[in-house]
């Protein structure tokens, strides 16, 4: 087990302190600018006399952050709420699958994957009725080792939810993260990813089908610490109603790190007048010798590829789902064969 990892996790004491110390989150926060910050009910620990202004960012920001330089609310909040980790080695070349499911309102677990492992985590919903739930991962990764986080449940009526995952990973390390969002309330998921070894990979892919009053928030920041390190963001989203998502993704480039290349791509499809996406990439690169992209797109469906389908004999209806399947599946089409394909494929 990786020592300087673990010893590095935060106790129940040193979240409520640095929660207080950090106020509820706010609009003028930029870590919660999008976020709809008045559903969030403010928790008994916090008493009536914490800070009346966010916190000033940490200069630095290491992997499993000591509980005094996270500074994002929802990172603490399970830790404050006396989650108890759930801590996980998984020996140097081992191949393993998993489901993780928290088994109550507040969750925690801690993933220690070695050299070399091959590793699919799919993370699984806890139905039960509560107003909030939330859930931090902290996931260390050592070198070449292959993983794979997924999750894609069924439609989801919780009224307040957060997930936060904090990676590190280690030289020539790979990491997927996929996932589907049906839900159909408030939802947050946030991510630090810090690639701090020669050849680290990270691969980002989401996709929201949201309807009625949805509104699901992402938030990513990767940390390029190292050279010839890469990432890859892909976010598609299919709105109808009042639906409403938000796209937060930076990408902060170190100094040294030559050879980084890294991709941002946002893709909306509104399905109603009323449906909405913000996005907000940011690149903060302190190196010449890179490549890094981002880009957005928000329209309709194409209104060519409607007419040539109706136009040979296929129902309006049928086209219209014919095309929303293949945006949505294009998302995950360049995933390998694997158990995370397989199952976000089928929940399409």
């Amino acid at each position: 087990m990786n020592a300087e990892f673990i010893q590095n996790l935060p106790t129940a004491e040193q979240a409520i302190a640095r929660l207080r110390e950090l106020g509820m989150p706010r609009r003028n926060n930029e870590l919660w600018s999008f976020f709809p910050v008045a559903k969030i009910p403010t928790p008994e620990f916090m008493g009536t006399d914490f800070a009346a202004s966010p916190a000033a960012a940490p200069t630095t920001s290491p992997a499993a952050a000591p509980a005094n330089q996270e500074t994002d609310f929802a990172a603490l909040l399970p830790i404050a709420n006396q989650a108890r980790p759930m801590i996980r080695e998984i020996v140097p070349g081992a191949a393993e699958m998993a489901m993780l499911k928290c088994n109550n309102d507040f969750g925690y677990t801690v993933l220690d994957i070695g050299k070399g492992a091959k590793v699919s985590l799919e993370i699984l919903d806890n139905k039960v009725s509560h107003d909030i739930a939330a859930e931090r991962f902290d996931i260390n990764v050592g070198e070449d080792a292959d993983v794979e986080i997924f999750f894609a449940n069924p439609a989801c009526d919780l009224p307040l939810r957060f997930r936060h995952f904090n990676i590190n990973q280690a030289a020539g390390a790979n990491v997927r993260f996929s996932s589907i969002c049906k839900d159909t309330a408030i939802g947050r998921v946030s991510v630090e990813c810090h690639l701090k070894g020669e050849g680290a990979n990270f691969d980002y892919r989401s996709l929201h089908v949201l309807d009625g009053e949805a509104s699901q928030h992402s938030r990513l920041t990767i940390y390029h610490e190292a050279p010839r390190t890469t990432s890859t963001q892909l976010a598609r989203n299919l709105l109808s109603g009042s639906a409403r998502v938000s796209y937060d993704g930076s990408v902060i480039v170190g100094y040294d790190c030559t050879g980084v290349n890294s991709s941002q791509l946002v893709n909306t499809i509104l399905l109603s007048e009323d449906a909405s996406v913000s996005v907000k990439p940011v690149l903060k690169i302190y190196h010449d010798d890179v490549e890094c992209t981002h880009g957005n797109t928000v329209g309709e469906l194409d209104a060519e590829q409607m007419f040539y389908l109706v136009s040979r004999g296929i129902p309006k209806k049928a086209a219209q789902e014919m095309l929303m399947r293949s945006f949505a599946q294009e998302t995950f089409l360049p995933l390998p064969d694997s158990p995370a394909k397989k199952r976000l494929m089928s929940s399409l």
